[in-house]
């Protein structure tokens, strides 16, 4: 039983020692470790020599260790296990907090934009967007970003389609469209006024993961509730939050 519990003892030192290890802290020597850690320096020279074996940490110049790439792609499995509604969820509170207005968090699903999260907006009036809902997939500023997870064959491909399809076509016709859709992928950010519903400004982001748009962000406001500047505001949170949500996704 004691040897056990001394075995978990060195066990959660050695993580203490690996967790030492921070953006501000990137690089460490066994003296500073043995400081923050404060425990003897021999004892973090035997921790040391266990990570290392594991291949979590690699001694650099003067004596200074660093974490390795096997620890990366831990975080990048960790990141891929959770969902990005769990990630995204407190962004999207937060801003639809600071807008008043509901926010949404949208993805392509079998070929259409589709609502997979919502926040309600905390004002009495507001727009109706059910999560599961599947949008126009030609229409609005969601939809544009969403392509940008798509080559240029593929987005000509999904137009063709989904006007095949019998879809509602694109305000700017196909060749205008797909023209907005490089533009809008190139910016990371779109803006609809009115092209699914009639009195809807929405503006919306691109979320990204290891580069590539993975969701839009976006935030549908009843035209008459923004002027200008308040759609200037509007759109620069957005945005702000899209990035936000997309570091946290590791991109």
């Amino acid at each position: 039983m004691a040897t056990a519990k001394a075995g978990a003892d060195s066990g959660r030192r050695a993580l203490d020692l690996l967790f030492a290890f921070t953006e501000q802290r990137p690089v460490a020597s066994v003296r500073d470790l043995a400081e923050a850690l404060d425990i003897p320096a021999p004892s973090v020279h035997r921790y040391v020599a266990l990570l290392r074996d594991m291949g979590l940490i690699e001694e650099g110049s003067r004596g200074r260790y660093h974490l390795t790439m096997r620890v990366a792609a831990l975080a990048r499995a960790a990141r891929r296990a959770a969902p990005i509604v769990d990630i995204a969820e407190p962004a999207m509170r937060a801003l639809s907090e600071k807008i008043g207005e509901s926010v949404l968090l949208m993805r392509l699903v079998h070929g259409l934009p589709v609502c997979i999260h919502r926040v309600e907006s905390p004002s009495r009036f507001r727009l109706s967007f059910e999560p599961g809902q599947p949008l126009p997939p030609l229409r609005g500023a969601s939809a544009r970003l969403l392509l940008g997870g798509l080559g240029a064959g593929e987005r000509a491909d999904y137009v063709d389609r989904a006007l095949s399809s019998g879809a509602l076509p694109p305000v700017s016709g196909r060749e205008g469209f797909l023209a907005e859709v490089e533009r809008d992928v190139a910016r990371g950010w779109a803006i609809s006024n009115q092209e699914i519903d009639e009195g809807v400004w929405a503006p919306a982001a691109a979320i990204r993961e290891d580069g590539r748009t993975v969701a839009a962000l976006s935030a549908p406001c009843p035209s008459f509730r923004v002027d200008d500047q308040r759609r200037k505001d509007i759109l620069d949170l957005v945005r702000k939050t899209a990035d936000e949500i997309s570091e946290a996704l590791g991109s």
